[in-house]
């Protein structure tokens, strides 16, 4: 049996990672932060006994260890763990605007300092499993060697640090003959911004099938540095 764990299943590429893994055999934790988002509640019940929903939010210590917790207690190991959780953050600022630095605390405090606190708090069970595979959805974005913006500080920088966070758990799990994957999903149409992204070129069935075939399909060795790969395979540079 394989075991996968997927954070920020809410709606969007989250949802349709679980939905995909599903369909692989794969029997799913999917963690959400809004209960009220009822998705992930219809595709449980369209596959009973593959898909266990938790509330998580990521953000908040107390909250992943208690996540932790309730997964151990249900899953014998995890063989695959996709940190997919994040925010946007404002996108139009630059070094001329007045800056929110509340609010780049929150976007670097969840896409950086959560996806790190899921695999940390995780990585007991995932070292049980087979796969020992961590996908952290990862972006452009977080490239410094092909930044071509000029704000846009939380998101860019928050997803710099999550590119390092996922190195540095390579570099322990690689020893292991487990892997770090950094991926960028694509420009996908989803409710990020607050409003689906209508400029977006592709759906999240689309990103999440792409992910998987990056992750899992596609062979590629362990390596002494993580992959830093888009949602077509292509390497980004760091």
């Amino acid at each position: 049996m394989k075991y996968a764990l997927v954070t920020g299943c809410d709606h969007g590429v989250g949802l349709a990672l679980v939905q995909s893994l599903v369909a692989r055999g794969y029997t799913v934790a999917a963690c959400r932060l809004d209960e009220s988002e009822k998705q992930l509640d219809r595709l449980a019940e369209e596959h009973t006994g593959k898909i266990r929903i938790f509330q998580v939010d990521i953000g908040q210590d107390e909250s992943v260890k208690a996540l932790a917790e309730q997964v151990s207690a249900t899953f014998p190991h995890l063989d695959l763990l996709i940190n997919n959780a994040g925010i946007l953050g404002e996108m139009e600022d630059g070094p001329d605007a007045e800056l929110n630095f509340d609010l780049m605390q929150r976007v670097f405090n969840v896409n950086a300092l959560g996806t790190l606190r899921v695999t940390t708090a995780l990585l007991p069970l995932l070292r049980e499993g087979e796969g020992k595979t961590v996908v952290n959805i990862s972006s452009e974005a977080g490239s410094i060697a092909d930044c071509w913006r000029t704000g846009w500080f939380g998101y860019c920088m928050s997803k710099a640090a999550n590119n390092m966070q996922g190195t540095l758990i390579h570099n322990t799990l690689q020893k292991e003959g487990g892997q770090v994957i950094q991926i960028h999903p694509g420009h996908v149409a989803t409710y990020m911004r607050g409003h689906l992204d209508t400029t977006a070129a592709i759906s999240p069935d689309i990103s999440a099938e792409g992910i998987l075939r990056v992750a899992l399909d596609e062979i590629r060795p362990v390596r002494e540095r993580p992959y830093y790969l888009d949602y077509q395979g292509a390497e980004l540079p760091w």
